[in-house]
């Protein structure tokens, strides 16, 4: 089967331009309407934007890791598959508000096939979960994390069974990182508890699957999402670095310059809090793009806003293979800089990140919210989680709780972690 050469992007608002690829890929509005504009650093330009790499607005739909995989096994005998194919593929069943189109294919629906309900309740999750890449392989969505799109059988009434866009996302856990489900529902749990923003989410009864719903999705339509790369016009790189590089200190910057038409106050404040949870849960992967903003569409700058926590879970109760060195180490540093280094920060330098670039009034009381929640989420939901699992994160979380709350305690001695691959 022949290149896709060309893409038209479509929006909630309307059609607004083309995407193409020749020798190099170019976007060209064909419309100066704002509201359809593709994204907040993509303002309508009656000249064609050209480029030697995709986009990022585009990029960050192109799906990765775990689902690309998926795709390219599936097709790669029959055509080529680079990003246009990719992103022919998953059409409008990605995050965010664009939705691409072939002008030579036919517009599918998602037709849902399985319920939250019986996600949660099976008793095979893995079984379901291998159901639903099979049945929903052709979704945009990233990371390296075994994830799919699901649409959800059970918000469906009557003979309905499509639906526009699928509304939630079913993680199962990789391989080499156990009981990843429970240690992300954990995580998760501490931030909601400490009155983070989090999309709804679940755990389900084995305890293999962790479920999400969108948080660019809204009765009224589908919401902008952008994450941190797509904001400083970052390009992706072969080995991932982009997603590595900055720090917290200018994604602080990036949130008081987009969301100024709205409260900068309270979603600097917003992003203070993550960061926190983050740093006292030993999250050492919230990088660029795990971090972004909401919108109703780029002519509305009044509605942009910091999206919600998600993608949080404590790297540091397992190892990484270096396969230079052949050893197995934890990672025991930051995604990207704070204070100009990738170590932890003690509470001082975590005060001074909340006052300084946040404009946080009162750090200390946020981080003291942060770690009552995180102690009352370990007492919930003990019994939910795997022991050994358990035992790991619990000596994770008070050490950082321990660095965050107090200025004499330093980082502790590096441990190997506890939980079996």
């Amino acid at each position: 089967m022949s290149r896709v050469k060309q893409l038209d992007i479509i929006t909630p608002q309307g059609d607004c331009g083309v995407l193409s690829r020749g020798s190099q890929f170019s976007f060209a509005y064909s419309t100066a309407d704002a509201p359809r504009e593709v994204s907040l650093v993509m303002p309508y330009d009656p000249t064609p934007s050209v480029s030697h790499v995709l986009h990022p607005i585009f990029d960050m739909n192109v799906p990765e890791g775990f689902l690309a995989d998926q795709i390219k096994r599936r097709m790669a005998k029959h055509m080529q598959v680079d990003e246009m194919r990719l992103l022919s593929v998953i059409g409008g069943n990605q995050i965010g508000r664009l939705t691409y189109r072939n002008p030579l294919d036919a517009a599918v629906a998602v037709r849902a096939q399985v319920g939250l309900k019986e996600i949660l309740s099976s008793d095979t999750s893995q079984g379901v979960f291998e159901f639903l890449v099979d049945t929903y392989f052709e979704s945009g969505i990233s990371g390296v994390q075994p994830k799919v799109l699901v649409p959800d059988l059970d918000k469906l009434t009557g003979t309905r069974k499509t639906m526009l866009s699928s509304d939630l996302i079913v993680k199962s856990g990789a391989e080499e990182y156990a009981h990843l489900a429970q240690n992300e529902f954990l995580c998760l749990e501490a931030a909601r508890l400490a009155g983070l923003e989090t999309p709804p989410f679940w755990l389900s009864e084995s305890g293999e699957l962790f479920v999400m719903g969108r948080f660019d999705l809204t009765e009224s339509g589908r919401l902008g999402f952008e994450d941190m790369a797509v904001l400083l016009g970052l390009n992706k790189d072969p080995h991932d670095n982009y997603k590595y590089s900055q720090s917290y200190e200018t994604l602080a910057a990036v949130v008081a310059q987009v969301c100024q038409h709205g409260d900068p106050l309270r979603e600097l404040e917003r992003l203070f809090s993550s960061v926190c949870l983050s740093v006292m849960v030993r999250n050492g992967d919230a990088h660029l793009k795990n971090f972004g903003v909401i919108y109703t569409h780029p002519d509305a700058r009044e509605t942009v806003q910091l999206a919600p926590v998600f993608d949080v879970t404590t790297t540091t109760v397992y190892d990484n293979y270096n396969p230079k060195s052949g050893r197995s180490l934890v990672d025991r540093t930051l995604a990207i800089k704070m204070n100009k280094v990738k170590t932890y920060p003690d509470r001082q330098q975590l005060i001074e990140f909340g006052r300084k670039h946040c404009a946080v009034e009162k750090p200390s009381l946020i981080i003291e919210r942060i770690a009552e929640a995180m102690d009352q989420a370990l007492v919930v939901h003990q019994k939910r989680v795997d022991g050994e699992l358990f035992s790991a994160m619990q000596a994770e979380w008070d050490a950082g709780r321990m660095m965050a709350l107090h200025d004499s305690v330093k980082s502790g001695p590096r441990r190997k972690p506890v939980v079996n691959k």
